[in-house]
């Protein structure tokens, strides 16, 4: 098969049947389903739980975005080998100078679009948002003085709000952009999550996401207490079975908080260039995994470095597409194959190499993957 007749395979189960195939043999067959794309690296919030432009954080990033013709180039190789889905991230995306020029590109191209936005801006960027299929917006406190206190002094709550009802319109007319807030929970804001939830609930959201915020040396006072984590864990198990009318991950939240091992392997990583010195609480795979999401996922960063397996976990940086095209490095890479077939052989998180792994995003959607793929294979070997 030509990779210019993988556009041409419109069966979304066809296309992910041969990226399962592609994990079995250990080669892609087809481009992965999605691809991350930081756009841009720079945001005008100071989110104080943020890696990069926290008040807390010293050394905060210089602004670094993708040039606009390589982007573009990128959206076409991504269509050409069959790619289902863009996903934008930044940084604040629409800081990205030729924002609504790429949300409409990935449109032209028949491609779902994804987008994370903050949503703090006023009301003349919603015609460009409405491109997107899915809109995630980060929203961690629901009162006036704690969402300055959280998302930084020059944010505004009701501005925010305004905002997704005037989408809630437009979603309701045309069926998008699906609108998904996230809360991220830390130490200052945790006591607000049940009347997030409300909140969200009220205004006929799609779909809310919870996650713990990512901790590191700098930021190290902002994660719970033992008594803080229990105060949590009764707010969750109170609400995950509310009859919400959005979709949502609570229970898993309380799973999570309920397993006992939150502060467990408190172990601090090195700063480096794919990475900062995140602490890792917790370890969500249990020791190890077989992790197939390479395949299925690909990200690339502001700089245009094409990581693997994750943009949480970057192991491999397979190329950059200021230097080469998007398509060659996902077809004709050994490095980028050698790394996704060792991860899918099984991580090991007491590892060095893969230590960050333990912080894991994906292992639903992994355990998913390898119950397929041990199934097929099993079914091949019967056959044979």
């Amino acid at each position: 098969m030509t990779k210019s007749a993988m556009s041409r395979i419109t069966d979304p189960g066809i296309r992910d049947a041969l990226r399962l195939k592609s994990a079995v043999l250990g080669r892609p067959l087809i481009g992965p389903k999605s691809v991350n794309i930081h756009i841009i690296n720079s945001c005008n919030r100071q989110c104080e739980f943020c890696w990069y432009f926290s008040p807390l954080v010293k050394a905060q990033p210089k602004r670094m975005m993708l040039d606009y013709k390589v982007l573009k180039g990128v959206l076409e190789d991504c269509q050409e080998m069959g790619v289902d889905e863009i996903n934008f991230e930044g940084g604040e995306v629409t800081l990205y100078p030729f924002w609504v020029d790429a949300f409409r590109k990935v449109k032209e191209l028949g491609m779902r679009l994804v987008a994370y936005s903050h949503l703090d801006y006023g009301a003349d960027h919603l015609p460009g948002l409405c491109y997107a299929d899915r809109l995630t917006v980060n929203f961690s406190a629901v009162t006036q003085g704690s969402f300055k206190c959280v998302h930084g002094k020059k944010s505004s709550m009701n501005r925010v709000l305004n905002n997704i009802d005037r989408l809630r319109v437009i979603r309701d007319k045309r069926g998008k952009p699906k609108i998904v807030l996230s809360f991220v929970v830390y130490k200052h804001n945790y006591r607000e999550l049940g009347g997030f939830l409300d909140m969200a609930h009220e205004r006929g959201v799609d779909e809310i996401v919870v996650r713990f915020f990512k901790a590191t040396q700098e930021m190290r006072d902002l994660f719970f207490s033992k008594d803080e984590l229990g105060s949590l864990r009764q707010t969750v198990e109170t609400a995950w079975q509310r009859p919400f009318k959005f979709k949502h991950d609570l229970k898993k939240l309380y799973d999570l908080i309920s397993d006992g091992k939150m502060f467990n392997n408190v172990v601090p990583m090195p700063r480096s260039p794919l990475n900062n010195d995140r602490l890792l609480f917790y370890d969500s795979t249990g020791g190890s995994i077989n992790c197939h999401i390479g395949w299925f996922y690909s990200n690339i960063d502001e700089q245009g470095r094409v990581v693997v397996p994750c943009d949480n976990v970057g192991v491999c940086v397979a190329g950059n597409v200021n230097e080469r095209r998007l398509k060659d490095i996902w077809f004709d890479n050994d490095y980028l194959h050698d790394t996704l077939r060792e991860a899918g052989q099984g991580i090991h998180t007491g590892s060095p190499k893969w230590q960050e792994c333990r912080y894991c995003r994906n292992v639903l959607v992994n355990k998913m993957l390898d119950e397929k793929i041990r199934l097929g294979t099993h079914k091949q070997h019967r056959r044979a």
